[in-house]
């Protein structure tokens, strides 16, 4: 028989990591598995393509995995899949399937059952059942529909060992998107939000097993090693196993350059002596993700979540001080007891932390949570449909959410996109309130100017540059100034858009140096400059302000692309008189220019 196990991510760089799972477990635990393939697809993908995809060479078994991200599409996919291939077993498994199966068969009438609980055990039974025509009834774990009636077996036993799932045909998949890893199930914490704490206790899988997966996948092409690991952290001393192996590895050259792993970290839960040893990690070899969530304490007590605030902000502030570790923060808008004002203070409190991201997410009742079970109680108010966003509170309105949203969009753009560091640090100095108030506006600005929720870069630059040109104290040759810096740094090629640019005589007689070797001798202090600007890996532009030297005189900047921060991605940038430049290069003193340089 040919098995089809399918994900459909939500874009493209994301991998899938259970459907391989199941046909590890399939290969090594079933007395004839049959032909398995593995079919990736994502949401974007036209739904009548992924259904003829996986209707080639008519398979008697369909497999899928259900989340909130690809429920309605897998709606639309069903009864599309049962017209090409009306006797073939579709069954589905993950959260948004196995917390209500019931209500889940009744909604979707072409699917045939349900795997619920963990599949590395009940899949391959399934299949063997499926292949020798036995009864489906003993498979744990399994809900189906019989003679009308939905039949349902006790879910199995939580695995020990984990078949390994990353064999030649997942790598030659994985196509060096992002790779995910799991060396631990369960979470010891019951945020009422999350269904990792439904799980009665934290399961950790052989350590050495674990690292020479984790090898294997540094070896892999991926850049991004992500751990689905619940609070990473929850064992520090496994998590610190973990690290110092990674750390290792890195300086030993066994894991390349350039790979970086994420983990979901507990932040208040690290001991002085963890934080110590995280300082010493390789730039770049580790980015965390820390849920905060907020700063109310009525609120985390809500939604059962047990957090050290104030030990949380002191270990954030000391990794962030690191400045060898990308670092995430969440906030979630929607909790309970959290009103606008809370909001807004829980925000203007973690952006004061300075993560590289901040990022802000709506609240999603999800099926199987405990706080979706006290949605009535508590007031909230949510879509029927995934991802089950939570769209008015007792305390927050509609209005409020839009406010929030607005200001989330913003933020996207300005601040978790890491293009505006310097424009941006400058125009919060400046402005009369919180950081919050201040992407809400700014938000608010660019939508009565046509923003959609995708602008390019370069307009989202000119709606800061006419944003912060309205602030007090804000002087727009400055602005002007910062947004050269920040995008001649953030990005390769060093094109500025239209508005930032204007003529200046200087900025024609710097080109020609440079590409003519007058400057490899000490005119900027950059290694090779003549070739790496013939090879397009420096970019130049002209100052006026200030900003980036010489106290109000003219300045050159100049990015190197060959140097990147590997924890922030942005460009190496040396700034230094023009004067000094042409003088060091042979040439004759400029002329004061009249106009902005590009």
């Amino acid at each position: 028989m040919k098995t089809i196990l399918c994900q459909v991510n939500s874009q493209y760089i994301h991998s899938a990591l259970a459907p391989w799972c199941l046909a590890a477990a399939a290969w090594e635990r079933c007395a004839d598995p049959g032909e398995l393939q593995v079919v990736d697809a994502n949401i974007n993908q036209p739904v009548r393509q992924t259904a003829a995809r996986l209707a080639e060479g008519r398979p008697g078994l369909v497999a899928l995995s259900c989340y909130i991200w690809n429920a309605a599409y897998l709606q639309a996919l069903f009864p599309l899949l049962r017209a090409l291939l009306p006797d073939a077993v579709i069954a589905v498994g993950g959260p948004e399937a196995s917390f209500d199966t019931a209500a889940f068969l009744e909604a979707n009438p072409a699917v045939d059952c349900v795997l619920t609980g963990e599949g590395e055990t009940a899949f391959p039974l399934f299949l063997d059942a499926l292949a020798s025509g036995a009864s489906w009834a003993g498979v744990p774990g399994l809900v189906c529909r019989r003679g009308g009636q939905i039949t349902s077996s006790p879910p199995p036993p939580p695995a020990v060992q984990l078949p390994d799932p990353y064999t030649p045909a997942y790598f030659a998949a994985l196509a060096g998107r992002i790779a995910y890893v799991e060396t631990s199930r369960g979470c010891p914490f019951t945020c009422a939000f999350c269904l990792s704490g439904r799980e009665d206790r934290l399961r950790q899988f052989p350590l050495p097993e674990m690292e020479r997966r984790l090898l294997k996948l540094s070896a892999s092409g991926s850049k991004t090693i992500k751990f689905v690991d619940r609070t990473f952290n929850a064992d520090e001393k496994r998590a610190m196993e973990i690290w110092r192996f990674l750390v290792r590895q890195r300086l030993d050259g066994a894991i390349p350059a350039g790979v970086c792993f994420h983990f979901e970290v507990g932040a208040d839960l690290f001991s002085d002596a963890c934080l110590a040893f995280l300082k010493t990690a390789p730039p770049g070899l580790f980015q965390f993700e820390a849920g905060l969530q907020s700063f109310n304490p009525e609120t985390l007590g809500a939604v059962q979540r047990r957090t050290d605030l104030s030990r949380l902000c002191a270990n954030l502030l000391s990794i962030r001080a690191g400045g060898n570790i990308h670092l995430h923060v969440d906030l979630i808008a929607g909790l309970p007891y959290e009103d606008a004002a809370s909001f807004a203070a829980s925000f203007d409190r973690a952006f004061a932390l300075r993560p590289h991201q901040l990022q802000l997410g709506f609240l999603k009742l999800l099926r199987g949570s405990a706080l979706r079970a006290r949605a009535t109680q508590l007031g909230l108010q949510y879509d029927p449909a995934p991802p089950y966003e939570v769209r008015a509170t007792r305390w927050l309105q509609p209005a409020s959410f839009h406010r929030i949203k607005t200001a989330e969009r913003a933020l996207g753009w300005l601040y978790n996109s890491g293009r505006y560091p310097r424009a941006l640090a400058e125009l919060l100095g400046l402005w009369q309130g919180g950081a919050f108030a201040f992407f809400a506006a700014f938000g608010g600005f660019a939508a009565a100017r046509g923003a959609g929720e995708h602008p390019a870069q370069d307009a989202v630059a000119e709606l800061l540059f006419q944003f912060g040109g309205g602030l007090a104290g804000m002087a727009p040759q400055r602005l002007r100034d910062l947004l050269c810096l920040d995008l001649l740094s953030g990005r390769r090629g060093g094109r500025l858009p239209g508005f930032l640019r204007a003529e200046d005589p200087d900025h024609g007689r710097i080109a020609p140096l440079l590409r003519s070797g007058a400057a490899d001798h000490g005119a900027l202090p950059v290694d090779r400059p003549g070739e790496k600007f013939h090879a397009g890996q420096l970019g130049f532009c002209i100052l006026y302000s200030g900003a980036g030297c010489c106290s109000g005189g003219r300045a050159l900047a100049v990015a190197d692309y060959t140097r990147r921060d590997p924890v922030t991605g942005r460009y190496a940038l040396t700034t230094l008189p023009v004067e000094e430049f042409f003088a060091a290069a042979g040439h004759a003193p400029p002329r004061a220019a009249e106009k902005n340089g590009r």
